[in-house]
């Protein structure tokens, strides 16, 4: 006797499974017949432009609500979003080639031909690193 049944009780799928199979029977036949149509390939496309119509016009419309209220609208925070990706790909580019510079023997690096001088005012990766300059304090107009 397999777990869950009881004693007496019919073998099979459960009630509710067989309703399914039972009404998807019915139904598919005429679902595929439908779709395959064309027009409800032209209908599911002209939905799809309306869809899109409506969704960017409430986007536009909720853009310049957020941006009269002087806030920032979701397509703002989307370029935001994009550009920090870009900074952030950028800054790993150029740590990955700032170590492999730092790594790089000495003396290959000391080899300098006239066509390669180096940077004007370069340091050197293993000196320590400069300090920023400082800001100065600015005076408020007309002092």
């Amino acid at each position: 006797m397999t777990s869950g049944t009881t004693p007496g009780t019919p073998q099979g799928p459960p009630l509710w499974r067989q309703a399914f199979d039972a009404a998807e029977r019915r139904v598919t036949p005429h679902a595929d017949s439908l779709v395959r149509t064309p027009g409800f390939a032209t209908g599911v496309a002209l939905l799809r432009r309306a869809q899109n119509l409506a969704r960017d016009s409430a986007r536009g419309v909720s853009a310049r609500a957020w941006h009269l209220v002087n806030l920032p609208a979701g397509s703002d925070l989307a370029r935001l979003r994009a550009q920090i990706g870009a900074l952030d790909r950028e800054v790993r580019r150029l740590t990955v080639q700032l170590e492999n510079e730092r790594r790089r023997p000495r003396a290959a690096a000391d080899t300098t031909t006239p066509e390669e001088p180096d940077a004007d005012g370069a340091q050197p990766a293993s000196s320590p690193r400069p300090r920023a300059a400082r800001r100065r304090a600015q005076r408020p107009p007309g002092a």
